[in-house]
């Protein structure tokens, strides 16, 4: 069973039930997937208005049954309800949770934002068609948005994946105004449908003891794939909404490649397995460690991806088995002739 994941900046593992978690261009014709049906259902979780508990009681029940995996974490450790108050009656805390004037207008601001979510299951769905089409082995998840309440963003189980639309309001919402720049410009509602796929392929990678990252090498290489993947899931997205970087940011990274490369491979970094050396690399930042000011934080997973890349350009027909044991990231690294010049 895939354990329950929660992503935000950097994904973190904790025992089950209440495992807590979050391009460049194909070139070609894309595959004919209308015929795929993947009986794909999409649910929405607290984001409906109820005028009386009685409704409300009924409301959650129905969410309880729909996802029973889910929802003890939901009040849990998701919107941390529960926590010390275990003498007082769900139902009660339920209610004054959902009745709660500022929630109440975090849930208006989300509907009035997005709705009822067509343009966005439109895409997700069409992007799952293309996953399966190249991945036909692979599970293919349920989709539901649920109100997170700033608490997380993506939301990983055994057979759906659920992401929480009051993480993407938009980065001028004043929600986020004490956020810092490189933080808002992550809120664009755009980049949502995509965060879904990537928030279901790392949940993957992670719950894969076989493939699970432990060097720095690991970490850029198997979330280079899943920015690969996306990619090919979301043929007419620009290279920022896979990436999350500024199109400034981007450019970045295109000039300064070999610095990049070479802020990794020194001491080697690369090989590192401390936790403390990754987690600058990997977590969201103003920008990266041992680069300029300029830089995108994340910008060795950019990286990841460029080799990722070059990989696939010379083994194309591999593109299907990227997550195969076959090609663990130092199997990936030596086979794709990855060598940025020095300027």
């Amino acid at each position: 069973m895939m354990p329950l994941t929660f992503m935000v900046a950097t994904i973190q593992r904790f025992p089950p039930i209440l495992l807590l978690f979050l391009l460049f261009g194909c070139g070609g014709s894309q595959p004919d997937v209308e015929k795929i049906n993947l009986n794909l259902s999409f649910d929405r979780i607290l984001l409906d208005s109820y005028s009386h508990p009685r409704q409300l009681d009924s409301a959650l029940n129905s969410i309880a049954e729909r996802h029973p995996d889910f929802f003890p974490a939901y009040g849990g450790p998701v919107l941390g309800l529960f926590v010390g108050l275990d003498s007082v009656p769900p139902a009660a805390v339920w209610s004054r949770y959902y009745f709660d004037p500022q929630v109440k207008a975090l849930r208006d601001s989300v509907n009035n934002r997005f709705a009822d979510f067509e343009p966005e299951k439109k895409e997700i769905e069409q992007a799952l068609k293309l996953y399966s089409y190249h991945f036909p082995s692979k599970k293919i998840p349920d989709v539901f948005f649920f109100l997170g309440g700033f608490n997380y963003t993506v939301v990983a189980l055994e057979n759906s994946i659920g992401i929480a639309p009051d993480q993407y309001l938009g980065p001028a919402s004043e929600y986020y105004a004490h956020l810092p720049a490189y933080i808002r410009r992550k809120k664009d509602p755009s980049l949502l449908p995509v965060d879904v796929l990537k928030g279901w392929l790392e949940s993957e990678i992670m719950a894969d003891s076989m493939a699970l990252p432990v060097t720095l090498l690991d970490h850029i290489i198997q979330f280079g794939k899943v920015w690969s993947v996306a990619k090919r899931c979301f043929p007419e997205v620009s290279d920022s909404i896979i990436s999350g970087f500024s199109q400034q940011q981007l450019e970045f990274c295109s000039e300064h490649e070999f610095l990049i490369w070479n802020s990794l491979i020194q001491d080697q970094k690369l090989y590192t397995k401390d936790p403390r050396i990754i987690s600058k690399f990997m977590n969201e930042a103003p920008f990266s460690p041992g680069m300029p000011a300029e830089s995108p934080g994340k910008a060795a997973v950019w990286l990841g991806w460029r080799i990722v890349e070059a990989f696939l350009d010379r083994n194309p027909n591999e593109f299907q088995n990227l997550f195969s044991a076959p090609w663990t990231p130092e199997a990936v690294l030596q086979k794709s002739g990855y060598n940025p010049k020095k300027p």
